[in-house]
């Protein structure tokens, strides 16, 4: 839609996070096959907006300034993959409560704005494979360590090489 912009919030990996999920997903995506996520697009996703018009874009930035990043670390020790979707993923086996604060804090804000958003359960995830032929186990994981200091607005643009991402606005611990 003309005027318009797909968009979600997320929690960005480093460098050295970003590697370590990119090996983990070479690792379930050979045992599964289907689709890798690209390294430079690993997240995991806080609160999906959709479309939402570009004039509004700046009124979205303003309500998550308002969210204060509380730094937190997460072990992602878990991998799964969900047959309904085909996604094989990794996350926390217990996710922090500072991450599911952010991610209330963030729904609070947004919908004080007036914006829709995805209502579904937050389900702490990073996807690492798509269209993967889920089976009925996954050899576990190695613990990824993420410490995580802030958060990102993200564009998101479909191409012929699938979705592109762009930061469009970020908070980080001590950026106010």
């Amino acid at each position: 839609m003309a005027g318009s912009a797909r968009v979600f919030f997320a929690l960005w990996p480093d460098a050295p996070v970003r590697d370590a999920l990119h090996d983990a997903g070479r690792r379930l995506h050979a045992a599964l096959n289907g689709r890798l996520t690209r390294a430079p697009s690993i997240h995991l996703t806080l609160l999906f907006l959709g479309t939402v018009a570009e004039a509004r874009l700046d009124a979205l930035r303003e309500a998550a300034s308002t969210v204060s990043v509380e730094p937190f670390s997460m072990s992602l020790d878990r991998a799964a993959c969900w047959r309904h979707n085909r996604i094989a993923w990794v996350g926390p086996s217990n996710a922090p409560q500072a991450l599911e604060d952010l991610v209330s804090r963030l729904r609070r804000q947004v919908e004080e704005a007036a914006f829709d958003f995805d209502r579904k359960p937050f389900a702490a995830h990073v996807t690492l494979v798509r269209n993967a032929h889920c089976g009925p186990s996954l050899a576990p994981v190695a613990p990824i360590a993420w410490d995580v200091r802030g958060f990102v607005l993200v564009r998101s643009r479909l191409d012929a090489g699938g979705s592109r991402y762009e930061a469009i606005g970020r908070w980080e611990e001590g950026l106010e």
